[in-house]
C-alpha cells in the first residue's frame, strides 16, 4: 500500500470510529499527529472520491464516514468497460467489466503496465491509437468511436474523456462498451421495417390505419386506389365511419377490440354527397374486411386499429345471382312433372353413380332419394336392359350428343313402369336424363294388334278348314 493510501485508510478508520459524530479538521490532524494542512488536502480528495461527506457548521466543518457507495465501489459494478490512464499512458486502474470484456486473465498485472503493452487489439488500432495521443497532448479529440473487430465481428462503442487525478496530473479515461447484439437488432429492425413498409405500399389489399374515434392516421396506395380517391388528404378529410354503411358495426369491433373478419358496404354517392369526399366511384361497394386493434408493449386498451380489405362487389353480385339462378334451378329440377336424374360416370363410364334424383323420379322409381344417391346405377337395377343402356351412356358421355332411350323398365315385372329417357351430357361431365312413364302407352300397344299381325289374322281366316 502507497503512504497516500496508508494516510487516507487511517482517516477513514478514524472516522468510522467516531461515527455519526463528525470531526473537525483539527481534531483529526491531533488525533492522528498529522500537518493540518495536509488532513484537510486528503480530506478534499477522499470528498471529492465520495469516500468521506463533510457539513458546515459556521465557520467549522465536520467530517463523517460517506453514506452512500464509495465511487470506487460503484466504479467496479458499471456494465461499461473503463480504464483510466496516467498522461504517461500507464493504467492507473481498471474496472471487473473490462477484465472480463478484453479476456485478462492476470488484473493484478495491469496496474502501472503501458496500455499499449498489454497487446488488447482494440488499443493497437491505429484510429484508436491516435485519437488517444491527441487527448494526450491537448489537441482536438473525437470523443466517441466505434470499432469493428474483424477476428470476431464485435462491434465496440468508445468514450474517451481527459481527467484530472486526486493529486492534479491530467489522465484519460475510455469506456468500452460492447454494442454487437445491439447493433445487430438494430440492422434487423431496419430490415423489419423495409419489410413492412414494402407490403404496405405493394399489397393489393386495402389497409388504413385509424383511432379508436374513427380519425383516419394512414392508408396505402391500394385502399386510395379501391375507394376512387388519388391523396391520402381527400380520404384524411372524413373519418373511417364515413366508408362504412355500418357505423354501429365498426363501433362494436373497436369496443371488442379483437382481431374480427366482417364484411362492410360503402355507398359511394353519399360520401361525395355528405362527407365531401370526391371518389371516383358511384353507387354501393361490398368489401371483405379483416379488423385488428394494434397493441402495445405497455398493455392497457388499444386505442388504434388497422383495417384490411379487398373489394367484393363483384364476387357478391356474382353470389347472388348464382343464389337465384340455383333456386330457380332446384325449384324447376324438384316441380317438374317429369323425372330427372344425374348420374355421375365411372370406371369409364362401365358405371355410373346416382348424384340426384327429383320427386318426380322418386314416384316413378317408387324409392326415396336417400336410397339412390351415392350409390351404383347397375347394382341398384340389375334388370336394366344390358348392354344397350351401357353402350348407349357411353356414346353420350363420348360424343356429348343427345340420345333418345326406347321405353325400358328397370325392374322385370308387370308392376313395373316403362319409363322413356332422353339423356345428354351436362358440362360438369356429368350425365342427366329425362325421365318419362310411357307405362300406359305401351301397355296399349301391346294389347292392341298391330296392321301386320291383322292382316296375317286374316290370311289364317281364309285359308280353307280353317272354319268351324
Amino acid at each position: 500500500m502507497s503512504e497516500q493510501q496508508e494516510k487516507f485508510s487511517r482517516i477513514i478508520d478514524l472516522l468510522e470510529e467516531h461515527s455519526p459524530r463528525g470531526l473537525s479538521i483539527s481534531a483529526i490532524a491531533r488525533k492522528l499527529g498529522m500537518n493540518r494542512a495536509t488532513v484537510s488536502k486528503y480530506l478534499e480528495m477522499l470528498e471529492s472520491s465520495g469516500d468521506v461527506s463533510m457539513q458546515r457548521f459556521g465557520r467549522s466543518k465536520l467530517y463523517t464516514p460517506a453514506r452512500r457507495v464509495p465511487l470506487s465501489e460503484l466504479f467496479d459494478r458499471l456494465s461499461n468497460a473503463l480504464v483510466v490512464l496516467d498522461a504517461d499512458l500507464r493504467v492507473l486502474t481498471v474496472n471487473t467489466s473490462f477484465i472480463k470484456m478484453l479476456g485478462i486473465h492476470n488484473e493484478r498485472m495491469i496496474v502501472g503496465i503501458p496500455l499499449y503493452d498489454l497487446n488488447l487489439r482494440i488499443f493497437t488500432d491505429s484510429t484508436v491509437m491516435r485519437n488517444i495521443e491527441r487527448i494526450r497532448q491537448s489537441g482536438p479529440y473525437l470523443s466517441e468511436m466505434q470499432y469493428i473487430e474483424d477476428s470476431t465481428n464485435h462491434i465496440y462503442y468508445l468514450e474517451f474523456a481527459p481527467i484530472v487525478s486526486h493529486v492534479g496530473k491530467p489522465g484519460i479515461m475510455i469506456s468500452l462498451q460492447d454494442i454487437t447484439t445491439w447493433k445487430n437488432t438494430e440492422e434487423a429492425l431496419k430490415d423489419s421495417e423495409k419489410k413492412i413498409r414494402t407490403i404496405f405500399e405493394k399489397v393489393p389489399s386495402g389497409i388504413i390505419l385509424f383511432t379508436a374515434s374513427g380519425t383516419i392516421l394512414n392508408a396505402n396506395r391500394a385502399s386510395l386506389e379501391i375507394l376512387g380517391l388519388k391523396h391520402i388528404q381527400e380520404l384524411a378529410k372524413g373519418s373511417i365511419f364515413d366508408i362504412s354503411c355500418n357505423k354501429g358495426k365498426l363501433l362494436e369491433l373497436i369496443r371488442q377490440g379483437k382481431i374480427a373478419e366482417t364484411e362492410l358496404a360503402c355507398d359511394f354517392d353519399s360520401l361525395k354527397r355528405d362527407q365531401q369526399i370526391p371518389s371516383a366511384r358511384s353507387g354501393i361497394a361490398y368489401f371483405n374486411v379483416i379488423f385488428t386493434p394494434i397493441t402495445r408493449d405497455s398493455g392497457g386498451a388499444p386505442n388504434e386499429f388497422a383495417m384490411l380489405f379487398r373489394d367484393i362487389t363483384t364476387e357478391r353480385l356474382a353470389r347472388k345471382e348464382l343464389a337465384f339462378k340455383e333456386t330457380r334451378y332446384r325449384s324447376f329440377f324438384e316441380n317438374t312433372c317429369n323425372g330427372v336424374l344425374i348420374y355421375e360416370p365411372i370406371d369409364g363410364g362401365n358405371e355410373y353413380i346416382f348424384k340426384d334424383v327429383n320427386h318426380a323420379t322418386e314416384k316413378i322409381l317408387q324409392m326415396e332419394k336417400a336410397d339412390l344417391v351415392g350409390r351404383k346405377l347397375f347394382e341398384v337395377f340389375p334388370d336394366l336392359p344390358d348392354p344397350d343402356v351401357r353402350e348407349a351412356l357411353i356414346r353420350v358421355l363420348g360424343t356429348e350428343k343427345p340420345e333418345f332411350l326406347p321405353p325400358l323398365q328397370y325392374r322385370k315385372g308387370e308392376a313395373s313402369p316403362w319409363i322413356w329417357h332422353y339423356i345428354f351430357k351436362l358440362p360438369s361431365g356429368e350425365i342427366a336424363s329425362f325421365m318419362i312413364d310411357v307405362s300406359e302407352v305401351v301397355r296399349e300397344e301391346a294389347e292392341t294388334p298391330s296392321p301386320a299381325r291383322c292382316a296375317h289374322i286374316l290370311q289364317e281366316d281364309s285359308v280353307p278348314g280353317n272354319n268351324i
